[in-house]
């Protein structure tokens, strides 16, 4: 449900809200709450009039003293327990009941975190985010709140989203959650102050999500090399006159990369690591990330080299050469996996990459039990339903292989490149164990949606002629 505002009123009701405002200037609050109630009855989407009440709420709640906001507090809990019962059946009654509740106790925790709730199940991410904002208010240093807050900015494309973000770091500069939306957040800050606002999606602006701190400094400029040596050397600099600066050694790094100087990217973040005595996870995964490319670009080379160089007296060196390379990578992958583990080990996103290291380098048995914690992850619960399955039928136990892709299918409802890739390897599993009914049943629904996918419609035709 989309925001409404003033403009889109009725007559009657513009006149209604314009009464609230000289009554809310007139501090007859009363008056203010019972019209904009009604209002809100009729237009539960009109976001200024929600502002208004609850501003109006705040400044009622000043007046009245502390035993009286006590007794107001204790007298919310049934109009509560009546909201959550409403929230599922009808969620505009329920937001109505709730702001009886907020009427004596704007802070209300539990009411704003229920109203937060009903509003997105309206669809009014908007009023979410209010809620958000006025516990905020309350609590500016309450963590899960401010989480909340940041990840319905972030939905918004709301620049405010990393100011949140930080505003969590501030207090726990080691928030995993905090650090891990704070690129996203960057980004859109950055698209603001570049014009950006209105594009359509911001990932699709940000080639890595990675330099996003670097957007800030590229986003109005040409993106040659000598723009970037030009900021480089400005950046450094200021590193020089204060070469403790994690920030300047950060966006250093960040430029290099750009450019494509890997050596030199990888030099300042190790520096920047250091610096931040080895206590910034983003930092270490650039440092990884930075590594892993440096083989990849490796191994792109001596895959060029063979290919155009068949007949070279050397061939056999060259290719026992490019297999070292991709070795070292995956047990780059691996060992850093397990390293991120062992010092995040709460961090689902790392337990998931350790049992995808595990899972590809053969290791199978250790990948599960990485894999199924990976599950209470939402990000990454199907994916990681997938590769247990790839897990499960390397060690040939099949009806288990079936069974998570059957769950994996079951979660995703669009007919995307993931759904279509678990219904294949479903198919694959079914047909292995001898269950070619359903095999092709699997296939057939990728054939409705994409005729070309793989070998599908081979599968499925052929199975017409049996």
């Amino acid at each position: 449900m989309a925001v409404m505002r003033e403009a889109e009123l009725t007559p009657r009701q513009r006149e209604t809200f314009k009464k609230a405002r000289q009554a809310a200037q007139r501090d007859n609050f009363d008056y203010v709450v019972n019209l904009l109630q009604q209002l809100l009855k009729e237009a539960p989407a009109f976001l200024d009039g929600r502002k208004l009440l609850r501003e109006t709420c705040i400044r009622k709640s000043k007046t009245g003293s502390r035993i009286m906001q006590s007794l107001s507090s204790l007298s919310t809990a049934p109009a509560l327990m009546k909201a959550q019962s409403l929230a599922k059946k009808n969620g505009q009654e329920a937001l109505a009941v709730l702001e009886n509740v907020l009427v004596d106790d704007p802070f209300n925790e539990q009411a704003n975190n229920l109203l937060s709730h009903v509003a997105r199940d309206l669809d009014m991410v908007e009023t979410a985010c209010f809620a958000h904002e006025i516990l905020q208010r309350a609590k500016p240093n309450d963590i899960p709140n401010l989480l909340d807050l940041g990840k319905m900015y972030l939905e918004l494309k709301d620049p405010r989203a990393l100011e949140v973000f930080e505003a969590v770091l501030n207090v726990d500069p080691r928030n995993n959650d905090a650090l891990s939306n704070l690129k996203a957040a960057e980004a859109i800050r950055s698209m603001e102050r570049a014009g950006w606002g209105e594009a359509g999606d911001y990932r699709q602006l940000i080639k890595d999500s990675e330099e996003a701190e670097q957007l800030e400094q590229t986003a109005r400029i040409s993106k040659s090399h000598d723009a970037i040596d030009k900021l480089i050397a400005e950046h450094y600099e200021r590193f020089q006159a204060d070469p403790n600066n994690v920030i300047e050694a950060r966006k250093i790094g960040d430029l290099y990369r750009q450019k494509g100087d890997l050596p030199n990217a990888l030099a300042f973040f190790e520096h920047a690591n250091q610096l931040a005595n080895r206590a910034d996870p983003h930092i270490e995964r650039t440092i990884f990330e930075i590594r892993v490319q440096q083989y990849d670009e490796l191994v792109k080379q001596w895959e060029k080299f063979i290919e155009e160089n068949p007949g070279h007296p050397e061939h056999e060196q060259h290719v026992q050469t490019l297999e070292t390379n991709r070795k070292e990578r995956a047990d780059l992958v691996l060992s850093e996996a397990r390293a991120r583990v062992a010092k995040y080990p709460n961090d689902l996103q790392f337990r998931f990459e350790l049992g995808e290291a595990l899972l590809h380098a053969g290791q199978h048995s250790d990948a599960i039990p990485e894999l199924q914690a990976a599950l209470r992850q939402p990000n990454f619960r199907v994916r990681a339903m997938t590769l247990l399955s790839l897990c499960f039928r390397a060690k040939g136990m099949l009806d288990m292989a079936a069974k998570r892709l059957e769950e994996a299918d079951a979660e995703l409802r669009v007919m995307d490149d993931s759904k279509k890739d678990i219904l294949y390897n479903l198919g694959l599993v079914y047909d292995e164990m001898g269950q070619k009914d359903k095999a092709v049943e699997a296939f057939k629904k990728i054939y409705e949606a994409d005729y070309g996918y793989r070998d599908v419609a081979k599968r499925v035709e052929d199975s017409y002629r049996t």
